[in-house]
Formats: C-alpha cells, structure tokens, sequence
C-alpha cells in the first residue's frame, strides 16, 4: 500500500475467530507492550495491560512514514489531547491530557509520562527518537499503573523499531530541504542463520535550525547533528522458546540558541547554548511456556544518557547591552543510569481460572535509577554607566550545584481478565510499588558563598504506592463495543533544593514545603470503538475525568535579578480536568480516504496553597493547567491515484494555553498545514513536502521574567515554532 496513503490506526486491538490459536497470540503479546485482555466465544482481544483500547491510539510504520519527516515530535499533533514543552532543541517533556513536566533544571527525575523504546525506558531522557525505521508508536492516555507504574501517572509512550524477519529485506532514504537540511537512512535485515534473524538501522540527519545569530554572523548556532543506529536480533530457541536482543545508540549534538529579548528567529548571544544528549541502551527478552499452564516473559533493560544543556543566560551580548556590563552563561551536565528486570507469568489455555473463562498475568519488576547533575551558573552585571546610582560597579556570580540522585523502585503487578457471558467481560489490574531514594547535593558560590561552604542537603524519602484500573466491556456487536473504565494511577512525592537552600535556617515560608506528598489521580472513562459500513469507516471516542489529588505543581520564581537565579517550587494542589478524546478514518471512495483526530479539555485548579510572586495578578486556582490545550484538532485526506500518484494533506489545530504555573502568558491558538505529495513505483518512492505550509508563527514554550537591564522588569518571551520549512524525499525498498 502506498506510504502517504496510509490510514491513523487508532487502538490496539486484535480480534480472531480462527486463524490464531491462544499460544500464537500470546507469543504475539510477549514481543510486544501487549497482553491477553478477553476469551469469549471463540474471540481473543488484546491489549496493553491495564489500559482500554479506545484510550490508546497506535501508528503504525506507514503513518508514521506519511505523517512525519524526522522526528517523534512531529507525530504529536496526530495524537488528541497530547503536547509538548519546547524547552530545548528537541521534544522531550510531553504531556498528555494537560499532565507532565515541562523541564528538569534540578532535582529528581520524576516523569508524569513515560516514554519507552523496544523495552528501553527513556522517560524524562526521550528526546532522540528519530522516526526512521519504526514500526509501531503507541500513545496511551490516562494512568497506565498496573503495566507501568510510577512513570506514567499521565500515560506511556511506547516506540517500537521493525522486527527482524528470515526475509532478506532492506530500504534506504535520502532527505534534502531547506534550511540546510539534510539526510540519509538505510536498514537491512534479515535470516542470520536456522532460528536466528536481524536487523540493523543507522540514520543521521542536519539543519540550520531556523535562527540567525547576528552577534556571531552565523545561521547555524541552533543547528541540529543527529545520528541514531538500531538493532535486533531474534532467536528461535526451541521448544517454544524465543529470544530478542534490542540496542539503541543516539547522539545528538544540537544547538540551542532559540530565545531572543526581541522575540523573533534573530538571537544576539555571543555565548549560543547546547543540547547535547548521547545515549545507549539495551533490552534483553526471553519468552516461552513453562508447563500448560503458564507463559514466562524476562524483560532486562539499561540505559545510559549523558546530557549537555546549556544557554547564553541573558540572551545577548556586550554591543547589545551597552552601556551596562551584562554578561551569565548557565551550563547543566546529567549523567543518567537506569537498569530494569521484569518477570511476568501469563495463563495459557490450560491454565485458566474460574472454569476456563479467567485469563491471568502476574509480575515482578524492580529499577535502580543514578543520575548525577552538575550545574554551573556565572556572569557579571556592572551598572556603572548610573553612577552616582549604580549598586552594582560591578555584581559577579559564580555559582555551582552538583548532586547524586539514587532510586530503587519495587513492584508487584497482576491482572485478571473474565469473561463474564458471550458479550460481556470485567478487567481487573493492581500494581503494588515501593519506591526508595537517596539524595545530595553540594552548593558552592565562590564569589559571595560562606566560609563553610559548600551546603548541601540531604533526602531519603520512600513511598508505599498502588493503583490499577478496573474496566467492564460489552461487545455491542461484532465490530462494535463499548468500555467503561475506572483506572488510578501514582507520582512518586520529591523534594525542593533550591528552595531549602533558599531558606537557609529561615522558617519562611516553612521549611515543610521543601518536601512534597506523592500524587495520585483517579480517571473514569466511558468509550466506544468499532467500524461501520462494511468497514469503510472506523472510529473510537471515549469520555474522562481526572481527579488528581495531591498535584504536584512547579512553579519558579526570580530570585535576584541574576538571569539565572531561580528558585524551582514543587508543591502540592488539587486539580481536576474532563474531556473528550476521538478518531476516525473513512474510506470515502476508492482512491481518497479521511482521517481526523478531536480532543477536547477542561482542566483546573482547585486548591493552590503557595502565594505567586508578588507582581503576578491572577490567581492559580480556578485557573487551567500548563501546557493543557482545550483543544487538539487534525483533519487530514490521503490520496492514491492511478500510476502511483500519491498526497496527503494534514490540518493541525491547538487551542491556546498557560506556558506556566508560575505566570499567565498564553501560546495563543494556532493552525499548521502539512502537505506530501508524491509518485510511487516497485520500489522507488520520490515526494516533495512542506511543513507549516502557510508559514504561521506560533509558540512552544513562554517565560515571564526580568531579563533587561536597569530595570529588570517583568517581560514576556516566547520560542517560536518551526516556520515554513519544505524539501524532497526520496525511499527505496528492496
């Protein structure tokens, strides 16, 4: 099928009658995030642990190809009631259904949604995840507690490279664009030897990125470097038994020279900042029966990121501030680890429960997670040129903060599937989690720091955590059903440095707020899924609301006019928020096919207990959450023509929405069109794409701060998205 033509799939859902036997599709679901969800009459539906299908949406690798050109985030807006923060040079803190962090700039890792490639959790880290050569991406919205626990209060993103296959097969992609784009991918795989087969893809990819850097006369200082490899390898161990090896290395070595004082693709640092990211993972599965009655599935995952993330602190440079000396670079290096074992037992037929009519799945996991963090703050602001007034003649900072973050997270899971007559079947999972972490840090100030320097603290919190879902469904007719759903999902509590190293031995505003409870949240769901007109048309549509009690909310404030001096405050709130989530995709007539995608949000604030800053007006309560968009729109068509003509055209549309917790700037509501268009043969395949096809300026990520000197005063600055950008691809498959 033609690659722009491909349909959005929509859920995961696999029905059969007779072609699959019970073991077939558990193998199935023991290389994939998938388990056995129901048995009834002859009819075996699959699914992710502890999640519906309709609240989950798949792409498969030839929307993934049509919908997109490098990257996972360009996949997002296919994706309702899905966002992302733009703090940085690629998508690596998302939210989903208005949760999720928008940046780590201390403190512990501590994701609302977690992100997992080919069973290597790079949740928090994900942010190098190009999109050649995957096969399947899977968002799942709403907590996903019983199969994933703590990181994914929110949902889970879940990313699967292609399989290995005995067939020999392999197809390679050259990108050329504007803006200095380029690229070039190839993958080949195949047969090894008898049982053993693999697979291999590298890819790199370069731009400009979109900003012009007059302080430096060069176009380039927020460029783009990436290059990403893939492996497999799969066995055939006997006796049922299977083996799957999967590597991952990515280094991406990015620019970030995005923010302007005057808003616009024209920076003036003499000090353009990095992002820089290299990682390595590795995941290790085996699978097979022990005995009739049981399924066995080991999951052994590791990953290892080492991070650079810098920027020029006050955004310009000494022509560009004259007459004042201003001058702050921020620089923060992660090291993170994280290692992962999980056993699970699934039932086979003969080991049913209550009468043959009880599928079953009972688990283990446990995570060791190291990150250290070196973050180094300095500059200088001289005011001389008010003298007599001047108070700074001049002011110089250097400042650093160096920590170590351990964490042990435990966990048992099961879940119970009955069927409870030909139509009707009840889901139950629970995840029980222990969660333990140790940490420190050292603050050096080497200008103006005490004698007894360094401070430091110290946290050891540990937390006793649960949730689990519990879903009814009703099989209205064959391609029909309809669900309802009652999940809870769990963050684990923290800590705030920044704010105890604020307070000194101050009690002021209470050294109680320097910790921060666990969250939980509590969904209800109602949905319906299915297909009609013989096919022609399919759709899902679910209805929510979240309690989330004991909300964590960040927020910052200023604390000296140092552009780089912020306190970070994690404290804890009430919130609510309901919606609607839908999809479809019609086949309207034999050569054009609709597709479109609809989230709705409300969300609020309930109870906030902190005072904002002083100059800010509004009040946080009864306001909406961050980065929560009312609405996620895309409407799409895909045409296949006569001769290999093909196109497909995409509107995506984002309700305007809060950058922060801690101000009320807003994005703004914004429109993109996408469009491809292109011929196919055999085996070649050359289009032409544009993205942001009308060049409308819109913003990912807002800060409201004092940045300008002599006054500081409060400001507003944005970061613009990608303006009109368009190219030529060229595939060939063997």
């Amino acid at each position: 099928m033609a690659q722009l033509l491909m349909p959005q799939a929509t859920a995961v859902w696999l029905v059969d009658n007779t072609s699959l036997s019970f073991a077939q599709i558990a193998d199935f679901c023991n290389m994939h995030p998938l388990e056995i969800q129901a048995v009834a009459d002859g009819e075996v539906a699959v699914n992710i642990v502890g999640q519906n299908p309709v609240t989950g949406g798949q792409l498969d690798a030839e929307e993934i190809a049509a919908a997109s050109l490098q990257h996972f985030e360009e996949l997002i807006a296919l994706v309702p009631n899905m966002n992302y923060s733009g703090d940085g040079s690629r998508a690596r803190y998302f939210q989903l259904r208005g949760i999720g962090e928008l940046e780590q700039y201390e403190g512990a890792p501590n994701p609302s949604v977690g992100f997992v490639v080919d069973d290597i959790d790079l949740s928090g880290v994900g942010g190098v995840n190009p999109v050649f050569d995957l096969a399947q991406v899977e968002v799942l919205r709403g907590p996903q507690a019983t199969r994933f626990g703590a990181s994914a209060l929110a949902g889970m993103v879940y990313l699967q490279s292609a399989e290995p296959t005995s067939d020999f097969d392999w197809h390679g992609e050259v990108l050329a664009g504007d803006d200095g784009a380029l690229a070039a991918g190839v993958a080949v795989g195949g047969g090894l030897a008898e049982g053993l087969a693999g697979r291999m893809s590298v890819h790199h990819y370069r731009s400009d990125g979109f900003y012009d850097n007059v302080a430096l006369g060069v176009d380039d200082s927020n460029g783009r470097d990436e290059s990403s490899a893939r492996g497999k390898l799969s066995w055939e161990l006997g006796g049922e038994w299977r083996a799957q090896l999967a590597v991952l290395y990515a280094d991406f070595d990015n620019g970030y020279d995005a923010w302007s004082p005057e808003n616009g693709r024209v920076t003036y640092s003499d000090n353009p900042g990095r992002d820089e990211q290299q990682t390595l993972g590795a995941a290790l599965r085996f699978s097979g029966p022990l005995g009739e009655r049981a399924q066995f599935v080991s999951i052994s995952s590791y990953a290892q990121s080492d991070i650079l993330f810098s920027f020029d602190g006050e955004w310009g440079n000494a022509a560009y501030w004259a007459p004042y000396g201003y001058d702050y670079v921020y620089a923060d290096r992660r090291d993170r680890r994280s290692l992962s074992q999980e056993f699970r037992l699934l039932s086979s037929p003969a080991g049913r429960l209550l009468g043959g009519r009880s599928d079953w799945v009972l688990g283990v996991y446990a995570q060791r997670l190291d990150e250290t963090d070196g973050i180094l703050s300095t500059g200088l602001y001289d005011d001389t040129a008010d003298a007599p007034w001047s108070y700074c003649p001049p002011c110089l900072d250097r400042t650093t903060l160096d920590s170590n973050y351990e964490s042990i997270n435990s966990a048992l899971f099961g879940r119970l599937d009955t069927a409870l007559g030909a139509r009707t079947s009840l889901n139950l999972g629970l995840r029980l989690e222990r969660w333990e972490a140790d940490y420190s840090d050292a603050f050096r100030d080497f200008i103006y720091g005490d004698p007894g320097q360094p401070t430091g603290n110290e946290f050891h919190p540990g937390e006793n955590l649960w949730g689990g879902d519990i879903s009814l469904e009703y099989r209205w007719s064959d391609p029909v059903r309809l669900f309802a759903l009652l999940s809870r999902g769990y963050k684990a509590g923290g800590f705030n440095p920044s704010l105890a190293r604020a307070l000194g031995g101050s009690d002021t505003p209470g050294r109680a707020a320097i910790a921060f409870e666990p969250e939980s949240l509590v969904n209800y769901e109602l949905g319906i899924k299915g297909s009609w007109l013989g096919g022609r048309l399919s759709a899902t549509s679910s209805l929510f609301w979240m309690d989330r009690q004991d909300m964590q909310v960040r927020s910052s404030a200023q604390f000296t006019d140092n552009p780089n001096d912020f306190v970070f405050i994690t404290s804890n709130a009430e919130g609510h928020a309901y919606g609607l989530e839908a999809s479809l995709s019609l086949q309207a007539t034999e050569r054009w096919r609709l597709h479109a995608s609809l989230g709705l949000l409300r969300s609020e604030v309930d109870a906030y207990a902190l005072e904002r800053e002083a100059d800010i007006k509004g009040e946080l309560v009864g306001r909406s959450f961050a980065h929560a968009p009312p609405y996620t729109l895309n409407l799409g068509a895909s045409y296949l023509g006569p001769s290999g003509w093909a196109g497909r055209l995409d509107i995506n549309a984002v309700g305007s929405y809060y950058f922060d917790y801690s101000h009320d700037e807003k994005s703004g509501s914004y429109r993109a069109v996408n469009l491809k268009f292109g011929k196919e043969w055999d085996h070649w395949a050359m289009y032409g794409w544009v993205r942001n096809l009308l060049d409308e300026d819109y913003f990912t990520r807002g800060f409201s701060f004092g940045l300008e000197p002599p006054l500081f005063e409060r400001s507003r600055y944005t970061r613009l998205g990608d303006p009109r950008h368009y190219g030529v691809t060229v595939t060939y498959r063997y």
